[in-house]
């Protein structure tokens, strides 16, 4: 004799929240987390600074240029700290240029090279595509890209995280 069983659905609370009318539109979320990025960028700002300062020095520190072990490994540590506040607040050419850094700066330790030359090169791009670097302004911009609106993000008073050059090339 086969008998019937019986299936039990318990009650959870995140579907019982959901199931309820209210909350906010989608825009006004996407609006209200975006001030809140603005609300802390400047501290993120401040940390970025202060981890492409730290690779300067390290870099800076290289003998006959060339770097120790030890140095690469500092620099990966605080170009995947930029990486991870370049992605959050969406300074795109500043994450590409910190990746590449960390890419390279992978390989040379990986191969046992311990040349420093690279390494300088990304951290000029680091410098350059910092959010506390400067921007052309939108005259000069003009004469170097005829597409300036596509290759450089202008911001007026307010912070946007959408700043840096963007590329229709995605990394995969």
């Amino acid at each position: 004799m086969s008998r019937a069983k019986k299936v039990f659905f318990p009650d959870i609370r995140l579907q019982e929240m959901l199931s309820r009318p209210g909350g906010i539109a989608r825009e006004q979320a996407l609006e209200a987390a975006v001030a809140n990025l603005r609300e802390i960028s400047g501290e993120s700002d401040a940390i970025i600074e202060a981890a492409i300062m730290a690779i300067e020095a390290i870099a800076g520190e290289a003998r006959a240029s060339r770097l120790t072990p030890g140095q690469m490994r500092e620099i990966l540590e605080q170009a995947d700290q930029i990486v991870t506040l370049a992605g959050t607040f969406g300074y795109t050419a500043l994450d590409r240029a910190a990746r590449a850094l960390c890419d390279v700066t992978d390989g040379l330790l990986r191969a046992g090279l311990p040349d420093a030359a690279p390494i300088h090169v990304h951290v000029r791009a680091l410098r350059m595509f910092a959010p506390s670097g400067v921007k052309p302004d939108k005259e000069i911009a003009a004469q170097y890209s005829p597409n300036w609106k596509r290759s450089w993000s202008f911001t007026s008073s307010s912070r946007s995280p959408s700043r840096g050059l963007s590329s229709s090339r995605r990394r995969p």
